[in-house]
């Protein structure tokens, strides 16, 4: 089913729901070729207007993977192997390295992968997940934050990232949440999101790559949906069910009933333009005492090995009501 015929900025895209699982997605899909060539070369200059991040770009990167430590590090033992997939500019592993993780990332942007191996030094590779070098059940953790939804083919994406890590390695991924209430209704739809995951068509994809959800949170606004997966013991779930019953009607229901005018009488049209006026402030003043990359993450770091201490103590800040995947 047709829920939607333009994209945010009002060009011609179609997405569709799957009437069988509820898995909402582009149609037609661009090749392969093209979507490589497009996150190789293109989308940063598309989604950012640069080719390697600016220094603002690095800041804001850095305060999420700040958020981001919160839940991760009371899931990590210490010392423990990370791999992130999708690692951006490498903000995110170059404050794990600082709290002594051991880290890898792959990255397929040229301008933002050569920055994180290149002024980071860090060990990020700058290809995409089917070319780069992984030796298996070497990860403790393997992340992957916005990206899944990019992706072709996400159970293949899955399959590899299940096949890095160690049988009691976790993998998180994190998505924009089909679901969520806290955007324009039409402003979901574009054309870099392939896929749109609900926590149901999520857990079902990770099953049918030989893993198993053990855990679903939402963030605090709802836009964002994160699984935790475990590699399931009877290995890969060739035999599992595709489909979902009436979950799709559930997801169309959703979509339909989300209108602007809906949106406009809650509370985060009102919400945020306050939220971005405090993160200006914070972010100009910051920006003001420093000037260069690798010294405004090392103060960064400075947060997040407090951060860390707190976090092992303490509970990740997001809603967990989600128990169920269908």
């Amino acid at each position: 089913m047709i829920v939607a015929d333009r994209d945010r900025l009002g060009n011609p895209l179609q997405t569709v729901v799957c009437h069988a699982c509820g898995l909402v997605s582009v149609n037609p899909r661009p090749s392969d070729e093209d979507i490589d060539q497009f996150y190789r070369d293109e989308y940063r200059k598309s989604y950012k207007q640069t080719l390697q991040p600016k220094l603002k770009h690095v800041y804001r990167a850095g305060r999420v993977a700040l958020d981001r430590l919160t839940y991760l590090i009371p899931l990590l033992h210490q010392g423990g192997a990370v791999m992130d997939l999708g690692a951006g500019g490498g903000e995110l592993l170059f404050m794990l390295r600082g709290l002594g993780f051991e880290v890898q990332g792959i990255e397929p942007n040229i301008g933002y992968g050569e920055v994180a191996r290149d002024v980071l030094g860090l060990p990020v590779q700058v290809t995409t997940y089917q070319e780069a070098q992984v030796e298996l059940e070497s990860c403790d953790m393997v992340t992957c934050f916005h990206v899944l939804e990019h992706l072709p083919h996400p159970v293949d994406a899955l399959t590899a990232m299940a096949r890095w890590m160690k049988p009691d390695g976790l993998l998180l991924i994190e998505v924009p949440h089909v679901m969520s209430r806290c955007q324009w209704p039409h402003s979901r739809h574009h054309i870099g999101h392939l896929h749109h995951f609900s926590s149901s068509t999520l857990a079902l994809a990770g099953q049918k790559a030989g893993l198993r959800a053990v855990d679903v949170f939402t963030s605090g606004d709802g836009g964002n949906l994160m699984v935790v997966f475990r590699k399931n013991q009877g290995g890969h779930g060739n035999a599992i069910q595709s489909t979902i019953p009436g979950h799709a009607q559930r997801v169309i229901g959703h979509l339909r009933t989300h209108t602007a005018l809906m949106h406009l009488l809650s509370p985060p049209p009102y919400l945020r333009p306050l939220e971005r006026i405090y993160g200006h402030v914070r972010e100009r003043l910051a920006l003001m005492r420093c000037q260069d990359v690798q010294l405004l993450l090392t103060q960064l770091l400075e947060e997040a090995q407090a951060l860390a201490q707190s976090a092992r103590e303490g509970t990740p800040p997001w809603e967990i009501p989600i128990s169920e995947f269908g």
